[in-house]
């Protein structure tokens, strides 16, 4: 009887740690693929920090509906002003300058996010792989009373925005020189 009571202790504490187990995988596998991980109010990535502009082959990602510019014209006044995005200022031709302003990111959003703003993610993701990370940041007032834009970044490198005659276009870092 005791030797009974005995295995059926050892099979009991295995089962335990064997349920232990099982549950900490399910749970760090949720945390590793969990679609929408929003980050801490200004906690932009240095990668992100700094001005964006217009690549040389650049074009419109998106026409507003009612477009009081052409195109061209648009581009024309991007080129010359892109975007600022520091801890000390958020700048672009649209909103103008934001001094002090908060980030807030959501990585990996998905297409629903860009949907949400009213960018048509289906047409302007045809630019990118069928993979590619969407990570939605939201530009806030210095004391977040005001949203004042909303920005996505694909795959860490490319800043898709409304800009100039709300168009969308896709902007690339530009490179420090020094």
């Amino acid at each position: 009887m005791k030797k009974n009571n005995s295995v059926a202790m050892v099979v009991g504490i295995c089962i335990v740690i064997v349920t232990a187990f099982t549950v900490a995988a399910i749970m760090f596998a949720k945390g590793k693929d969990n679609p929408t991980v929003e980050e801490e109010p200004g906690s932009l990535p240095e990668s992100y920090v700094g001005s964006w502009a217009l690549p040389g082959d650049s074009h419109v990602l998106q026409s507003p509906r009612n477009a009081e510019m052409t195109e061209d014209d648009a581009i024309a006044d991007e080129n010359d002003f892109g975007v600022t995005m520091t801890y000390g200022v958020y700048s672009t031709h649209r909103v103008g300058s934001v001094n002090n302003p908060v980030y807030k990111m959501e990585r990996n959003c998905g297409t629903k996010a860009m949907d949400q703003q009213n960018m048509q993610s289906d047409g302007i993701l045809e630019e990118f792989s069928d993979t590619a990370s969407i990570t939605k940041i939201e530009v806030f007032s210095e004391d977040e009373s005001a949203l004042i834009d909303t920005v996505f970044m694909i795959d860490d490198e490319y800043l898709v925005y409304f800009g100039t005659g709300n168009y969308v276009f896709c902007a690339v870092k530009l490179d420090a020189v020094g």
